[in-house]
């Protein structure tokens, strides 16, 4: 057994106590990818083992991970003969094509090792941001990942997406990082960075002055962003400034945030176990006010459905999903991924989420049990017409 593997073990033991159910680990390319340009397949490995313990734990991981264009970089020019510009966007874009699916690959293959079972998902900023249907449909998608076991690695899609490749938008995944935080109702955010965390100086500039900064609490972000500094390598595209405007939205949507460095990759656990590692930033709100004050914000009185009282005791008793065979009635028109209100049959409003279907299918499909929805629309979105983790009681 390796030193890492009884590291891990040792940190096990005390992960059933943990506070942290569902936890977003991102990893930047300074950390996947090593100095001759090739995957850091140790990182990987030791990464693997924690989220394994993770899952035993009962704990739901979703990692964001970089390196597509590092590890393109390699495959395409591997004895870094040939003179590559990266600085243009239409290079990055065929450096991520060549090595996202390589990633991947080496993803599968030691993951699969202890066990795990992995996805790909790759996202651009309009899909997660400005397609409500869009937008729902992943959310589905990463909850039946983790429902499976099977945990989601998130890249940014640099292929047809120019705002990360570019370093204009997510920065090196970190933002992307948040949103997807922000989208699952994620409990914790691990930052993986090559630095132990926020220091009050650069570290790498001054650091007789630098000092790490455990905890933020009442500093404003306008304040916290004047630590903050562009990228130190020339593959990734995120810096600390592109970090904590990262941290800012995620905390603001109530998911606690921590930078760590992630060549101790055993930090992880440490995290999750309540120990101060790294610089830690509490959620400025608590997720279900957050989701519950968005819903009723975005839900409309005039496109409803009514349901009968089994499916109304369900919801308010019992936290359950709303299926197709307690709905009654639909009233006014929408479209799947709108906010809709749920009556009971005085037509109070006891509850509002997400619809996962229009009101044109719900209509064709209301009173029948889930297992008939594609006899009946030749498709099946999801078995609930909302789900549980997309709906708040009123």
């Amino acid at each position: 057994m390796t030193l890492i593997n009884q590291l891990i073990n040792l940190l096990y033991s005390k992960i059933n106590n943990m506070k942290y159910k569902r936890i977003v680990i991102k990893i930047g390319t300074s950390l996947i990818t090593q100095d001759n340009g090739n995957l850091n397949t140790d990182f990987m490995s030791g990464l693997a083992e924690i989220c394994k313990k993770l899952i035993e734990s009962k704990c739901e991981v979703i990692i964001i991970s970089s390196g597509a264009i590092g590890a393109g970089i390699k495959l395409i020019n591997p004895d870094s003969n040939k003179i590559i510009d990266k600085n243009q966007t239409s290079i990055k874009q065929v450096l991520a094509s060549v090595g996202q699916p390589y990633l991947m690959k080496n993803y599968q293959e030691i993951f699969n090792q202890p066990g795990i079972k992995t996805s790909q998902i790759l996202l651009t900023r309009k899909e997660i941001r400005e397609d409500k249907s869009t937008y729902l449909n992943i959310k589905n998608t990463i909850e039946k990942l983790i429902e499976l076991n099977i945990i989601p690695i998130i890249n940014e899609n640099d292929v047809v997406s120019t705002e990360e490749v570019e370093g204009d938008k997510f920065g090196d995944n970190d933002t992307l990082s948040a949103y997807v935080s922000n989208l699952i109702d994620a409990n914790l955010l691990i930052i993986l960075s090559s630095v132990d965390g926020v220091f009050t100086a650069d570290p790498n500039v001054d650091p007789e002055n630098a000092k790490l900064i455990e905890e933020f609490k009442d500093l404003s972000f306008n304040e916290i962003n004047t630590i903050g500094g562009p990228s130190s390598d020339n593959i990734g595209t995120g810096g600390m400034s592109a970090k904590l405007k990262a941290i800012e939205i995620a905390t603001m949507s109530g998911t606690d945030v921590v930078i760590t460095n992630g060549n101790k990759i055993t930090n992880i656990t440490k995290i999750i176990n309540d120990e101060k590692i790294g610089t830690f930033f509490p959620a400025k709100s608590k997720i279900h006010e957050r989701k519950k004050r968005w819903l009723l914000n975005n839900m409309s009185r005039s496109k409803s459905i009514t349901i009968d009282d089994g499916a109304k005791n369900a919801i308010l008793n019992k936290n359950t999903s709303l299926l197709p065979a307690g709905i009654i009635t639909v009233s006014g028109k929408f479209k799947s991924g709108e906010v809709i209100c749920i009556l009971d049959k005085q037509k109070e409003i006891i509850a509002c989420g997400i619809s996962s279907y229009s009101y044109e299918e719900i209509n064709k499909i209301k009173g029948e049990q889930s297992s008939k929805i594609l006899s009946i629309l030749g498709y099946v979105h999801t078995e609930e017409v909302i789900h549980k983790n997309n709906m708040v009681n009123i």
